[in-house]
């Protein structure tokens, strides 16, 4: 489904992942050019019955999805070949690519890292990351890559609840193809 940069796209928690501590979780999406996106996500909750971390010092990291972590997956077209983003609110990142569903799994290294910007209160957290598009966005509708967006909340207990636009049949599986429902 195509979008524009007002678009507000719900994510809905996984039917075994529901939390009475979150309210909403939703991200706008906007293209800044062809090569690069900014992903608003903005989490309503209770946040004193959440986990999301420290801020810290940007940089990769790796295992960011077993904590609060925001994440987008984008499958150029036509290609079985797909790439995970993820955005932790302590400022860390990573980025990987897989040759197709769960396989094949490579980090990236990326000349210009995310740019990472972080609000937090008590009912609310918004974190904003632009960065650079591993491959560029064409003005041919056909030829678009594919989006999913989803993202890991991390509850007090240690409980994750996993959000997406939409889930597969089954447990959560953020890679499962079904998720990829937006044309960037």
């Amino acid at each position: 489904m195509p979008h524009s940069a007002t678009d507000r796209i719900p994510l809905v928690a996984h039917p075994t992942t529901q939390s009475g501590a979150i309210e909403s979780l939703h991200v706008q999406v906007s293209v800044l050019s062809p090569d690069f996106l900014t992903l608003g996500y903005t989490l309503q909750a209770d946040m004193s019955r959440l986990r999301v971390g420290l801020e810290g010092v940007p940089g990769p990291a790796d295992h960011l999805w077993k904590h609060t972590c925001f994440e987008a997956f984008i499958r150029p077209s036509g290609s079985r070949g797909y790439y995970e983003f993820n955005f932790s609110p302590t400022k860390q990142w990573a980025v990987y690519h897989f040759d197709s569903y769960r396989e094949g799994m490579t980090p990236m290294d990326i000349a210009n890292p995310p740019d990472i910007s972080i609000r937090k209160a008590p009912d609310h957290l918004e974190l904003k990351a632009t960065f650079p598009l591993p491959i560029s966005v064409g003005i041919d509708a056909a030829q678009r890559p594919k989006l999913a967006l989803t993202a890991v909340v991390e509850e007090e207990s240690g409980r994750l609840c996993y959000w997406s636009a939409r889930h597969p049949q089954g447990k959560p599986d953020f890679h499962h193809p079904d998720g990829f429902v937006f044309d960037l």
